[in-house]
């Protein structure tokens, strides 16, 4: 091995998608491939700062704050869930889309954005748009991706508010469309 070699975390990655992709070409089983690609993603982030590893106990993630829940603060504002250089860029105007306070906003400004019918995504392209990794209740439960706007459903509040619904959830795979 070259000492040599040096990765971005970019291209790290791209890498990592790409290692997901045979996975699942090989015929991995979901859980297979999402243990393979979660850790390395994990350690990705902990070399950029945006994970630092926590003590977790019986209510981890219930009323726990970012930090708590080992996430780093940006020093400058709100937390930095995403790569060093994505920042979210602002609802489009006119589209109805607004800027709340959601994680998921990111992926609603995005589908906004978007001119086709039907916008084909990959669970790990949603991580990396949302720049934080969806709940592992995404992975299992079809029923995280309904279209409901009735109570805490924020994620869905997110597609809906750009004007589309999912369609084809496919949780052995990975994927979702998200449709006009």
């Amino acid at each position: 091995m070259n000492s040599d070699t040096r990765w971005s975390a970019q291209e790290l990655r791209d890498a990592l998608t790409r290692y997901e992709e045979e996975l699942r070409a090989a015929g991995k089983a979901r859980n297979t491939v999402n243990t393979y690609v979660q850790h390395p993603e994990r350690f990705i982030n902990w070399l950029e700062g945006r994970y630092v590893p926590v003590q977790s106990g019986p209510n981890w993630g219930r009323g726990t704050s970012a930090q708590d829940a080992g996430l780093r603060l940006n020093s400058t504002g709100p937390p930095r869930y995403g790569p060093a250089s994505f920042t979210p860029d602002p609802p489009p105007a006119g589209t109805g889309v607004s800027a709340g306070s959601s994680r998921y906003d990111p992926l609603g400004w995005y589908l906004a954005e978007r001119q086709e019918a039907v916008v084909h995504l990959s669970f790990v392209a949603i991580e990396r748009i949302i720049g934080a990794p969806l709940p592992d209740s995404a992975r299992r439960h079809r029923p995280w991706w309904a279209n409901e706007r009735a109570g805490n459903h924020v994620h869905a509040k997110a597609w809906m508010g750009a004007g589309r619904r999912t369609a084809n959830v496919n949780l052995n795979a990975g994927t979702v469309d998200f449709v006009r």
